[in-house]
């Protein structure tokens, strides 16, 4: 097999990395040059461009077509300069000469100069052209300066030749001295080394020492020592080897002895094993025989347990019927309550939507006189900056009242849908109680009346949400109709916080308001089905009944409430809720 020299191989990679180094040091040098030459070209577009750019832009004023493409031929015959594109202020193009990029790549009506990145070897300088009358400035149009890859390495093809001139010099100086070094400390003592191992003899190890002259104290001399110790300790395992065959013939002699005690050894071990399976076996019958007693009194527990069904099957008849004449009850209250909602809602939506229709009609008409002016030829620059005015006003209070009237619709919407619904759902407590208060607007808007929340801002929760809009609404309402007679100025504090716990998070809400409040009799009665005190005024009763039957049934939680006459009244909410984090 042929083999390869380590001095060559070593040589070889050496080189390998200083010629790969050598290369990616010019590479870097010849892009930096080249960055650096890019660099000034686009400086010297952005001179030439502030020089012509004063020219340019009065042509530009003046329509005069003819002086731009003579300042055009100007530019592009400057060495720096490849092409040029000059647009008017529409974005149509006026004059394009020489090596460009496609107009679709150009800035669209850009207020800033803006280099323009290389694309296909062609890159430029972009600025727009200012026109300056009686102390207005005026957008008259665009012009782009374009340079190229070729013009750039024209510049630099000296550095170029310095660079890589410079590399081959040093790299061939570094190829001669590598190879001139290595032969004489690497080719020359590995060859001798080598010849002398390969007359290596088993049966005449002293004659099989090597010996390398002229070697002072490096690598060579050290494998030298390592290969004459190996022969000295072959001398020595040559003694030990037989030693060891002697030893060995003895210890195959025990083996056989202790393999013969291992067999009978095994032959008492299966007999044991033998009787373990039939003791197994045993048990396995007693096991079979509890199971059927087992069986037996599982099939007399599932007779009692019939019996118990058909009695638990009686009852929830007579439940369910108690429950649905409750439901009945409480979907009537709901739809009570969603009634008064559309009622307000719809006078709030009617008046941002009335405001919009008259902007419209008030834009439509200027939009008219705007068109019969510039059909006459009578438009000037005051009816149209006049125009431009009042239509930006018109614009803002279209995009003001249908954000108001967008607001309250959905608002709306979500607290409707969810009253009407048992739904479970992801929401933001905070910004739910917010749209439900929203929603309620038509019935406070006519009171002086206030609602102060305090709640997490970031409080996501999953829960029915439909319970949660019925309990506040109700509990607003009730404040507004009971709590505030006699009341000009009445507030209501909804305060929301959580308490965290191992196995599930109770949500604590504190209801209170300032008003009347209701007699300590009237308090014990406060959660009883049909009581009200507002009978005669055609109060159903249901209010607080309904809150707490939510609370209580589909939360799972608690209420209580407490109260003075004069001192107003609270309501303390407490059910588990599922945080989402």
């Amino acid at each position: 097999m042929a083999t390869k020299s380590i001095s060559t191989s070593l040589l070889a990679r050496v080189l390998s990395v200083y010629f790969l180094l050598t290369l990616m040091v010019t590479a870097i040098q010849i892009g930096a040059e080249y960055f650096d030459t890019k660099r000034a070209l686009l400086s010297e577009l952005q001179n030439q461009q502030s020089t012509f750019s004063g020219s340019l832009t009065r042509s530009l004023w003046e329509f005069n077509t003819p002086q731009i493409e003579t300042l055009a031929d100007g530019l592009i015959s400057i060495p720096a300069i490849a092409g040029v594109i000059v647009r008017d202020d529409s974005g149509n193009i006026l004059v394009q000469e020489g090596e460009t990029l496609a107009v679709g790549q150009l800035p669209e009506k850009a207020v800033d100069s803006e280099m323009l990145s290389e694309k296909n070897g062609v890159f430029g300088y972009y600025d727009s052209l200012i026109f300056e009358f009686s102390g207005h400035s005026t957008r008259v149009g665009d012009v782009t300066l374009f340079s190229t890859r070729d013009i750039a390495i024209e510049r630099i093809k000296l550095s170029l030749a310095f660079i890589i001139g410079n590399a081959i010099i040093k790299s061939s100086f570094l190829l001669v001295l590598f190879l001139l070094a290595f032969n004489r400390m690497l080719t020359r003592p590995l060859g001798k080394l080598t010849r002398q191992i390969k007359s290596f003899r088993l049966d005449n190890l002293q004659d099989s020492r090597v010996s390398l002259p002229d070697q002072h104290n490096n690598e060579l001399v050290l494998i030298e020592q390592a290969y004459n110790q190996l022969i000295d300790n072959i001398e020595e395992y040559q003694d030990d080897l037989e030693r060891t065959q002697h030893k060995l013939k003895l210890a195959n002699r025990q083996l056989d002895e202790q393999n013969a005690i291992l067999e009978q050894e095994v032959a008492r071990k299966t007999s044991r094993l033998s009787q373990v399976m039939l003791d197994l076996e045993q048990r396995k019958n007693e096991l079979e025989l509890r199971q059927e007693k087992l069986e037996r009194e599982v099939s007399q527990r599932r007779t009692m347990e019939q019996t118990l069904r058909d009695s638990n099957q009686r009852l929830e008849s007579s439940l369910d019927h108690l429950k649905q004449t409750q439901q009945q009850l409480v979907e009537s209250e709901k739809m009570a309550s969603l009634g008064g909602l559309v009622a307000g809602i719809t006078h709030d939506v009617n008046t941002p939507i009335g405001i919009s229709v008259t902007a419209s009609s008030f834009l439509r008409e200027k939009l008219d006189e705007l068109e019969a002016a510039l059909n006459n030829k009578q438009l000037t620059q005051p009816q149209l900056e006049k125009f431009i005015a009042e239509g930006r006003e018109s614009v803002q209070l279209l995009d003001n009242n249908l954000e108001r009237a967008s607001e309250l619709i959905t608002s709306f919407k979500q607290v409707a849908v969810d009253q009407a619904s048992d739904a479970i759902r992801d929401i933001n407590l905070r910004r739910y109680i917010q749209d439900l208060i929203q929603s309620l607007q038509p019935r406070l808007k006519k009171t002086k009346h206030q609602i102060h929340l305090s709640c997490p801002d970031n409080l996501m929760i999953r829960c029915p949400a439909g319970a949660i809009s019925q309990i506040f609404t109700n509990l607003i309402i009730n404040s507004l109709v009971h709590g505030f007679e006699g009341v000009s100025n009445g507030n209501m504090w909804i305060n929301v916080d959580l308490d965290y716990d191992r196995e599930h998070d109770r949500l604590n809400i504190t209801y209170q308001d300032d008003g009347v409040g209701i007699s300590q009799q009237q308090l014990e009665h406060l959660f009883d089905p049909f009581f009200t005190t507002k009978r005669d005024d055609g109060g159903s009763g249901l209010g607080t009944h309904i809150v707490r039957n939510l609370v209580v049934q589909t939360l799972q939680g608690e209420i209580s409430a407490s109260s003075q006459p004069g001192k107003g009244l609270t309501y303390t909410l407490s059910f588990p809720v599922i945080v989402l984090h």
